[in-house]
């Protein structure tokens, strides 16, 4: 038999496969951005090591939203990993889902969810630190670039964006606005929206910005087929067709004068004169047709 557990009209769940880097405030952000009523979160400690020990509970105000995100929020991803969701029991048969578990009884995590309700919402969380303006954007698909990252966060209109970062075949990146508002609203809106054909995760970033750091806001990116992608692509193009024009006219004029040397001094240095002012004008055509 089964019994869930419920204290001071909270009702808790248990959520496991969490990434080591996952704190407990990035679990409250992840669940409290799909419901309201998430009221706390709790990663489970290691008190020796200090680490992780990949599993916690979230409390909710009903128990209808409890189960909304059990039903929903099960086998997402949070972090490179994805999550497992179930009710918080004690019985024989629940296994790692059951808080006896851990060294921790019952009633110090109802204490702990508790006791600890008004810290949670002190200027150490992110939601309330000014210090935190960094988005974590997890679920990424494997072909997004900071690149396509950066423009689809600067489509959702929430502020400056100062830096983008991709972990490459990792899931998951980085993106850092001017200020704290900013970050919130971004974390909002970007949240579940489709990229790379993936509802992407957004949530807040584990560590704040360092007081007193300043950085420029980037410059808006470039959307593909944009005039001002296409002009540096052509641009680009255009260089490498010189470069490679000159490199092949300078080294068929090398030959040709090597082969001249057996024709006489004067033959050799007509046929060199020659072949040197085809390059040239060669190599002004191809500049021309660049700046052009």
């Amino acid at each position: 038999m089964l019994i869930l557990i419920h204290f001071t009209d909270h009702f808790h769940i248990f959520v496991g496969d969490l990434s080591p880097e996952v704190t407990d405030s990035a679990l409250f952000a992840f669940f409290s951005a799909y419901s309201p009523n998430c009221s706390d979160a709790r990663v489970m400690w290691d008190q020796k090591t200090g680490r992780s020990r990949g599993y916690g509970f979230v409390s909710f105000r009903n128990q209808q939203d409890a189960q909304s995100a059990i039903n929903d929020l099960n086998g997402q991803w949070l972090g490179n990993r994805q999550i497992r969701c179930n009710w918080a029991t004690k019985g024989a048969n629940s296994g790692e889902d059951q808080l006896t578990s851990d060294s921790k009884s019952i009633a110090d995590v109802n204490n702990n969810f508790t006791e600890n309700a008004k810290q949670k919402s002190n200027e150490d969380a992110p939601e309330n630190n000014p210090l935190y303006r960094t988005v974590y954007v997890g679920n990424l698909a494997h072909e997004v670039t900071q690149d396509v990252l950066h423009r689809f966060f600067h489509a959702l209109g929430a502020g400056a964006i100062e830096e983008v970062r991709v972990q490459h075949g990792k899931g998951f990146g980085f993106v850092k606005y001017s200020n704290h508002a900013e970050t919130a609203l971004a974390i909002q809106t970007g949240n579940g929206r489709i990229l790379g054909g993936k509802p992407v995760k957004c949530s807040w970033g584990n560590k704040p910005t360092p007081p007193g750091t300043t950085s420029a806001p980037l410059p808006p990116p470039a959307a593909p087929g944009h005039p001002a992608a296409a002009d540096l692509m052509a641009y680009q193009r255009a260089i490498a067709m010189s470069k490679m024009a000159s490199t092949q006219a300078l080294m068929q004029a090398q030959h040709l004068r090597q082969a001249a040397m057996g024709m006489g001094v004067g033959a050799s240095q007509a046929m060199y004169d020659g072949t040197f002012q085809n390059v040239g004008a060669s190599q002004q055509q191809q500049q021309q047709l660049m700046y052009y």
